[in-house]
């Protein structure tokens, strides 16, 4: 049992100081005891202007909760895919594809399977020696290909820039997949 007499007094005149994750009051703050429900529901209210700037850049922008249960504004284009969220100081912002298929040709299905795990030992050695650190590369098994990502983080305040900002960087996706298959096939 602690006696709340022993904490530590914080006394600030800068209100700010005190959120982690820079937004504003009412945004979604780091360890805070919120419930999941209230956590969801801030990151909805902080991602609302991302939506708005990707439909406003052609995209069809939805929000949907990801595999670790945090909100995620998603968009699919025919260039690939992008998922933003709340990161540490700003909005993340990531961009995936893949490749389906690479050794889709190949008959000899015991030779095709072979290709397949050849590659997918290849991969790791490819993205340590040419892919910058925001990128990674991997074997999508459903796809049977080469999977990239891509990962920015983009200041709090720009929520507005991510739409025009995620439309000028989805063309690297393609030379990513390029450049991995290229070394795979090598």
């Amino acid at each position: 049992m602690s006696n709340m007499d022993d904490a530590p007094d914080f006394e600030t005149d800068d209100a700010d100081a005190l959120i982690p994750y820079g937004l504003s009051e009412g945004g979604l703050f780091a360890g805070d005891g919120q419930a999941e429900g209230d956590a969801v529901a801030a990151a909805q209210r902080a991602l609302e202007p991302v939506r708005t700037s990707l439909a406003a850049a052609g995209f069809y922008a939805y929000g949907t909760l990801d595999d670790e249960s945090r909100w995620t504004i998603a968009a699919d284009d025919e260039a690939g895919h992008v998922d933003v969220r709340i990161g540490s100081d700003g909005f993340e912002v990531v961009l995936w594809a893949s490749s389906p298929g690479l050794y889709a040709e190949e008959e000899n299905e015991f030779r095709r399977r072979a290709l397949e795990r050849l590659a997918r030992m290849t991969i790791p050695n490819i993205a340590r020696g040419f892919l910058a650190s925001n990128q990674t590369a991997s074997w999508d098994e459903i796809d049977h290909g080469v999977a990239v990502r891509v990962r920015y983080e983009l200041p709090f305040g720009r929520a507005a820039d991510v739409g025009p900002f995620v439309r000028a960087h989805l063309p690297e996706l393609a030379d990513l997949l390029t450049l991995v298959e290229s070394q795979i096939l090598a």
